[in-house]
């Protein structure tokens, strides 16, 4: 049977369910992360790429793809070895990597191959770059990009997502596998963000055609967020979730705009 392949380049997805980014805006609660379901996640990918492409398609390869830092064991003590480094700098990091690694395992322990997942070692030049966002991380791109055309290339008859906010990857991919518009499918946040800050570079995805229409995380944030009981509410458009089932007589409403 015919497969869909998914490649996703973690770094930029945790990034977008991180609090006060494109996902957690699509809730009630934006100040909070928005936790993927990945099993769901799969399958609205499944289902987007089976209806668009008009086959019936099972999971095939998955890979995230990122970058967590390992720090060291004398870590709290670096705020009183480098002038630069405070002690709020480390518990950030601490924060931070704790939240990385939490992502990435809740993917594997969904199936997702550990391939791809590196963990290099904390430099003390690196936390400054941390804070002021310059910080450059290029090998998850590229290995995202090398396994994704190596699965086009070897499975040309299954489709392969990528799941990514960098259009530059879209050329790299172009150039070595000229028949991307057929079978690649894109996965990334709606170019039509209206809030400028949070638009991502998803807006150059329209230089390049594909048979298949790209798949919109915000499109579809009640079918992939982590919950039982996951709504859209009727008043507002946004996403919530509610310990008990929202009765069949009564529309869905989030908290900001229920009636008590």
């Amino acid at each position: 049977m015919t497969q869909i392949h998914i490649f996703i380049d973690g770094t930029w997805l945790f990034k977008v369910c991180s609090a006060g980014s494109a996902l957690a805006y699509t809730t009630d609660s934006p100040t909070f992360p928005f936790y993927i379901d990945w099993n769901k996640f799969d399958l609205a990918i499944k289902q987007h790429a089976g209806e668009a492409s008009g086959h019936e398609l099972e999971l095939g390869e998955r890979v995230l793809a990122t970058s967590i830092f390992a720090l060291p064991e004398d870590f709290d003590d670096w705020s009183n070895r480098f002038l630069d480094i405070t002690t709020e700098k480390i518990e950030k990091t601490k924060r931070v990597v704790f939240a990385k690694n939490r992502f990435a395992q809740a993917a594997v322990d969904a199936g997702y191959s550990e391939i791809a997942i590196f963990r290099p070692e904390i430099k003390s030049w690196i936390i400054p770059k941390l804070e002021d966002s310059s910080y450059q991380e290029k090998q998850v791109d590229t290995t995202v990009v090398a396994l994704l055309v190596k699965s086009a290339i070897t499975r040309p008859e299954d489709y392969h997502a990528v799941v990514t906010g960098d259009a530059d990857m879209i050329p790299a991919i172009k150039t070595a596998y000229p028949e991307y518009t057929r079978n690649v499918l894109i996965i990334s946040t709606h170019p039509d963000e209206l809030d400028a800050t949070r638009r991502q570079s998803s807006f150059s995805y329209f230089d390049f055609v594909f048979d298949l229409q790209p798949f919109f995380l915000q499109n579809n944030a009640e079918n992939i967020m982590l919950g039982n009981n996951v709504y859209r509410c009727v008043e507002c458009g946004k996403i919530f979730t509610t310990q008990n089932p929202v009765p069949v007589n009564r529309q869905p409403r989030c908290k900001n705009d229920r009636v008590s």
